[in-house]
């Protein structure tokens, strides 16, 4: 970062030879670079490079040359723009893996070259050169990657939650690159990292507001458009954001219910149970947004964080064994073996510096929840 306050643009080696990785991360005071390694070292490199977000594999498997990448990200305030290169791989994040990043945020990419097959949670994903992807990190996905190269925009939960009544339903969206609307976030996003060294620390706070404000506004037709004739139409209409802030606001809340709700707002009961029946009934979002802070609670806590049924009873989630029902019937897993996995992810980043940076940043680059 330079004294006036602008974030300077990283100077990528050149020549690299045929096994180099390089790996440079601009963030305000973080950042690490791996450069002219040994083939096996470069893959290490790689992989906790990628830790906080996926588990990789299959490096270059049935390419003609050894595994390279390179990537160029910079912190634009509340959100982090990069440039990514690199080889074919297999791309997972499993419920294990959630819990031990114990990261919390929503991933845009835009490809400019390859592309993948998968599937993001249970939905089917094909995406190809001039697409726009969606991934939600509180849920699981696989895709098997080409050699690529894609711009990627990572933007804390609650940016989005202010604007979209289900941010979860972004996961595994793709905009074609044929449609308008992917080639007008295509040119924006493109800028955006183009001129993201050049900007002041104010002005990429405000840029980023204003960017996740265009990205809402976008994906919020996408979704209401793509489920215009199914029953999970998601709507976002100011007074059911105004509840959804109110439920974010009172989540610990024992007197938290659709008649407290309906009082508050002056709804009746017939009119609230309409507003949230497209996303599943006010008392399956209830749960749901209850089960969401309780993970997190466990993939953010230590070994000395609190114990499983004091999660529970702060979530308003009831007894230890209908919480860890509920729990695994949401994320496959326990409790206790997403609190080991974080204990794990914990345990790595005490070992590997880099990783723990990121991820270390990526938790503090969220602003406060609404609680």
């Amino acid at each position: 970062m330079t004294d006036d306050g602008t974030t300077t643009a990283p100077t990528n080696a050149s020549g690299l030879t045929d096994d180099a990785v390089l790996i440079s991360s601009m963030l305000p005071a973080f950042g690490f670079t791996a450069d002219q390694m040994e083939a096996n070292a470069n893959v290490a490199a790689w992989r906790e490079a990628v830790a906080t977000l996926f588990d990789v594999d299959e490096l270059a498997a049935g390419e003609p040359g050894p595994f390279r990448a390179d990537i160029s990200s910079y912190a634009m305030g509340p959100v982090l723009i990069g440039l990514s290169r690199a080889g074919g791989q297999r791309f997972r994040r499993t419920p294990e893996t959630i819990a031990r990043s114990g990261v919390d945020h929503i991933i845009l990419q835009l490809y400019l070259r390859g592309g993948y097959d998968g599937v993001a949670g249970t939905r089917p994903m094909r995406v190809r050169a001039g697409d726009i992807c969606l991934f939600d990190l509180a849920q699981t996905l696989e895709t098997k990657a080409t050699a690529f190269e894609n711009v990627t925009l990572v933007v804390p939960r609650p940016m989005f939650g202010t604007h979209l009544l289900r941010v979860d339903d972004l996961h595994g969206l793709v905009l074609s690159g044929s449609s308008v609307i992917a080639r007008l976030l295509a040119g924006h996003l493109t800028a955006l990292f183009e001129f993201a060294p050049r900007m002041t620390l104010d002005e990429c706070q405000s840029v980023a507001e204003g960017t996740v404000s265009l990205l809402a506004a976008c994906l919020r037709n996408e979704l209401e458009r793509g489920d215009a004739d199914a029953d999970h139409a998601v709507a976002a209409s100011p007074p059911l954001m105004r509840i959804r802030q109110y439920i974010e606001a009172g989540l610990a809340s024992g007197d938290l219910s659709a008649n407290s709700i309906a009082a508050h707002f002056g709804l009746s009961r017939a009119s609230l149970y309409r507003l949230f029946a497209p996303v599943g009934g006010i008392a399956d979002y209830i749960r749901s947004r209850r089960l969401h802070r309780a993970f997190f609670d466990l993939a953010n806590s230590g070994a000395r964080g609190p114990r499983i049924s004091e999660v529970a009873r702060r979530w308003q989630l009831g007894t230890d064994a209908h919480f860890t029902r509920s729990f695994k019937a949401a994320y496959g897993i326990t409790p206790r073996a997403a609190r080991e996995a974080a204990l794990l992810g914990l345990q790595r980043g005490t070992d590997a510096t880099s990783s723990a940076t990121i991820s270390r940043w990526m938790r503090e680059i969220a602003p406060p929840r609404a609680d």
